[in-house]
């Protein structure tokens, strides 16, 4: 019975031990895991920042641009009502 009871006292401690080096191993990949997820998170929010970027800066030039036509038009309508004027 002594046997048996020791047999049974290893398996309760060694089961134990498994189980906290198991928790202390899943802990560590976790964080491993997690570390490696935000580094990527980063690395692909770099990447949306500069490509938003960019499309803002595309965006702006258009505009400028637009703006550009516009203030020519203005303009090229202003001097014919000013000739029309002259002429009146």
């Amino acid at each position: 019975m002594d046997l048996k009871m020791s047999f049974a006292k290893r398996a309760v401690v060694w089961l134990f031990v498994g189980l906290i080096v198991g928790g202390i191993a899943a802990d560590w990949w976790e964080r491993h895991r997690a570390a490696n997820d935000i580094a990527d998170l980063k690395v692909r929010q770099a990447d949306q920042l500069k490509e938003s970027q960019a499309k803002m800066e595309q965006k702006i030039e258009q505009l400028s641009r637009d703006l550009n036509t516009e203030r020519q038009r203005r303009e090229a309508l202003e001097r014919v009502l000013a000739d029309l004027r002259k002429g009146s």
